[in-house]
């Protein structure tokens, strides 16, 4: 609903969301820092991979992707950004690297506070970092404000996600109705509803492991074969404008492809029901793309 009401008051929520967020990170961090009561860490036992140490690291790595996950977003805002060729490649630089000082210092905290089985066992580790610190009744507040937080992401993918199905159908890719726009609020009220009820349908299929699962083996899929696209219209396309150029390349979109196709191949090894419903999916999108395409 907030997003059919304008790019601008959408702009302010996802601000005070992710201030919220941030602000609630950095309170944990510092308390976890600062106190002086850090946890006598034992030696946790690990049960060996079932399918090896590779397999078991790439698993454990959708979590952390999807944590990292969203500096992708501002690609389909581009039309909607301020001197997107400046403005842009500042956001993701400075966001991704924000995000990872924040990810790195609220896990330090939690393993300062908390052994390392405690971290393994636990369902909440930040309220249980909280609890340890400020009792249980400070770890429900903290709780809550995560929670809130926690739309922050959600409101990002409804801000950003339905920019892509309005693009596509504005040239004639994709169903007519998602390149509606609301004409108060200058939003696409087509692909907003067209990607609210898809959701709904989605959340109502697992839990919130299988569906973040889901989503990375999609990403992933997507991300990996944007870089291997980089490279392939280098060699087609030589004389393309490129206002953005790659550090390293060849060897950096080479590196980033292989590592995002590993993840997603290691994910369908590990979750082979569910990630093959999403290729499926994923494939049936290419007769609907050559069929409206010869439309066009």
């Amino acid at each position: 609903m907030l997003n059919y009401l304008g790019v601008r008051t959408v702009g302010r929520v996802q601000i005070f969301l992710t201030a919220l967020k941030v602000a609630t990170i950095i309170a944990i961090s510092a308390l976890g820092v600062v106190a002086n009561n850090p946890a006598s860490d034992r030696p946790a036992f690990v049960e060996p991979p079932a399918h090896g140490p590779i397999v078991a690291f790439l698993g454990a790595l959708v979590p952390v992707m999807y944590a990292y996950n969203g500096f992708q977003y501002l690609g389909q805002l581009g039309g909607e950004v301020l001197n997107p060729k400046r403005n842009i490649p500042r956001a993701v630089i400075a966001g991704s690297a924000l995000v990872i000082v924040l990810y790195v210092t609220i896990n330090w905290a939690y393993f300062h506070q908390l052994s390392v089985s405690q971290v393994a066992q636990s369902l909440h580790v930040a309220s249980d970092t909280i609890a340890r610190l400020l009792g249980v009744r400070a770890a429900k507040y903290f709780t809550v404000a995560m929670i809130v937080s926690a739309f922050g992401s959600l409101h990002a993918a409804f801000f950003t996600g339905p920019r892509v199905p309005y693009a596509m159908a504005r040239d004639g890719s994709f169903f007519g109705f998602a390149k509606r726009i609301q004409p108060k609020f200058h939003t696409p009220s087509g692909a907003l509803v067209f990607e609210g009820g898809l959701t709904v349908l989605m959340v109502l299929t697992g839990t919130y492991q299988e569906l973040y699962s889901y989503a990375i083996f999609a990403i992933w899929i997507f991300l990996g074969l944007s870089a291997v696209a980089v490279i392939r219209l280098r060699s087609t396309e030589p004389s393309l404008p490129r206002p953005f150029r790659v550090w390293g390349y060849p060897w950096t979109p080479v590196i980033f492809a292989v590592a995002a196709l590993a993840i997603s191949t290691n994910l369908w090894l590990i979750r082979p029901v569910r990630s093959s419903v999403g290729l499926a999916i994923i494939l049936l999108g290419i007769p609907f793309f050559y069929y409206w395409r010869r439309r066009t």
